[in-house]
């Protein structure tokens, strides 16, 4: 079963879910696709997205979403979808994380 938040860490208090949604654009759609539920995630947004996905390898998720690149302000996820025992976030600047259930997480960009 697929739950989701947005702004789990209330830093866009000055908009409604509703621009959130409209800000994710189709991603959310694809994270809770009922004929991808059988497959990982990552998996699962390569084969929607169809274009070439390169992983942010100094990017780190803090416990609470937050996306921290050096150098970089702190990102705060717009919205955050918990798809089985993933967890999916979005960014603006089209950034987004899949965080499994031991922590570890993939960081990329889907523009």
């Amino acid at each position: 079963m697929n739950t989701y938040q947005f702004d789990p860490t209330n830093k866009f208090t000055e908009v409604t879910d509703a621009m959130l949604y409209e800000a994710c654009g189709i991603l959310p759609t694809w994270v809770m696709a009922k004929e991808y539920a059988h497959k990982p995630l990552l998996e699962a947004l390569k084969e929607q997205y169809q274009f070439p996905m390169f992983e942010s390898e100094k990017a780190t998720i803090t416990e609470d979403g937050v996306f921290q690149y050096p150098g970089d302000p702190d990102q705060h996820p717009l919205i955050k979808i918990q798809r089985g025992k993933e967890t999916f976030y979005q960014y603006e600047h089209a950034m987004i994380a899949i965080v499994q259930e031991d922590g570890s997480s993939y960081v990329s960009r889907m523009d």
